[in-house]
């Protein structure tokens, strides 16, 4: 048996782009994105609380920038019908409504970002752009759209288009730090982490309390592999906001890095129990639970994340995994092609569709088809891996291993005929035989 299945560990994408609603005057939306924080649920290091979802609540933060326009009361009431749509499963009337809200002079951002939210998670990323652009044309300091869009660029590969249009906001809007703070993404982006610790520092300076610069920086500090600075300055910005759930997805990839499973668990629960729409929270989560076992706990959370995130291609992946693992061969295949369908050059998907070939009985195939299978597979990843396959890569000694396992088994189909032709020869009477009973016969 092999026991070297890839699972992909992803926690950048899709995350933070939930559905924002805003009331007529607030200013402190929650942030779209990824990220999270740390656990005993045992509770983070250093906090004064036990149970971080119940911390010391925060004052008011000060904004010495500006905030975006306010939106009128039947505006939201009509955005909140919209979102009421999205929950019960009617996206196409939520899309009508938000796109006659689009004009409206006061609220009309709000419509259009939500409008691109929609799109963003259905993968529509052409739609999704253009939605978010209106957003920022209708209320340049709407930051909640300028972080969706650079992310979008992000995920896409499209640095250069990130930088770009966070630097034409900030140039629109010189004092907004939120904008600043977005534009940290980018230089993380880039790999440039000393500057994006200094840039949030500089942020910090201007308002101590900017609890995106803290998470951002602490972003940095992990790539970094500076873990417990990283988990100290989320401990201050949990003290801030202790809603939001990106920080503690955050948390939790700091904790697993550490190798405190057990606090990385807690740290991912709480970040989906804030947060229900949060497809990385819920991969990580789920790929920790199916190394403890937990077959059933990862399937469900995969299966809400691609759910919510129909390009998730890692999380179908991992939901391969964990329905391997349940042995449902039948429905692992369908999850592993169905990553491939994303992203035909996506290797990880191609190197475990072949060992579920390999290793496990999958429904419609005889025994050399199948093997037949893993091999294309494996050959599929070499392919689509060349440029980061080593000498230590396992896949041509798996390769070696279906074709040793297709000559065993043609061995055992020649051996089986064998014996049937035998057992058939042994059944049938002797010429000789036959005659002399005929000739008995006739006397």
């Amino acid at each position: 048996m092999i026991n070297l299945p890839r699972k992909t560990r992803q926690a950048i994408g899709i995350a933070g782009v939930l559905l924002v609603t805003l009331s007529a005057c607030s200013s402190g939306e929650p942030k779209p994105d990824e990220v999270p924080v740390e656990s005993e649920l045992p509770g983070p290091t250093g906090a004064e609380s036990d149970d971080p979802s119940a911390p010391e609540q925060a004052g008011p933060t000060p904004r010495s920038q500006p905030d975006p326009a306010e939106v009128a009361g039947h505006v939201q009431a009509r955005i909140d019908a919209a979102l009421s749509r999205i929950e019960e499963g009617d996206r196409a009337t939520a899309i009508d409504i938000l796109t006659q809200l689009v004009e409206e002079p006061e609220g009309g951002y709000l419509a259009a970002f939500n409008l691109g939210v929609l799109y963003d998670r259905q993968g529509d990323g052409e739609n999704a752009v253009r939605r978010y652009v209106q957003a920022l044309q209708l209320e340049k300091d709407f930051s909640p759209a300028l972080v969706n869009l650079v992310r979008l660029y992000i995920r896409a590969g499209q640095i250069s288009e990130a930088d770009a249009v966070a630097r034409r906001m900030i140039d629109a809007s010189p004092e907004n730090l939120d904008h600043r703070a977005a534009q940290l993404e980018v230089t993380i982006a880039q790999g440039r982490y000393e500057d994006a610790v200094r840039g949030a520092r500089d942020i910090l300076r201007k308002d101590e309390r900017h609890v995106e610069a803290m998470f951002q920086m602490a972003r940095a500090n992990v790539r970094l592999e500076r873990y417990e600075l990283g988990r100290s300055i989320l401990t201050s910005a949990l003290k801030l906001a202790p809603e939001r759930a990106d920080l503690y997805y955050l948390f939790g990839v700091i904790e697993w890095e550490l190798e405190n499973t057990d606090g990385a668990i807690a740290n991912f629960e709480k970040a989906v129990e804030l947060q229900p729409f949060f497809p990385e929270a819920r991969n990580n989560l789920a790929v920790l639970l199916h190394e403890a076992g937990d077959y059933p706990g990862a399937i469900a959370h995969l299966q809400k994340a691609v759910e919510d995130f129909p390009e998730f291609k890692q999380a179908y992946v991992n939901l391969g995994n964990s329905l391997k693992g349940a042995a449902k061969y039948g429905e692992a295949e369908e999850a592993f092609k169905r990553a491939i369908a994303i992203d035909s050059a996506f290797a990880d998907a191609h190197f475990n569709l072949g060992i579920l070939y390999l290793e496990s009985e999958v429904p419609g195939y005889e025994e050399i088809e199948r093997y037949t299978k893993a091999i294309e597979s494996f050959n599929a990843y070499r392919t689509a891996a060349r440029d980061r396959l080593s000498d230590s890569d396992p896949v041509n000694a798996y390769i070696n291993e279906a074709n040793g396992a297709i000559e065993q088994a043609r061995a055992r189909e020649e051996m089986l005929r064998r014996q049937q032709m035998l057992q058939q020869e042994q059944s049938e009477p002797e010429d000789g035989d036959a005659s002399n009973e005929d000739g008995g016969n006739d006397a």
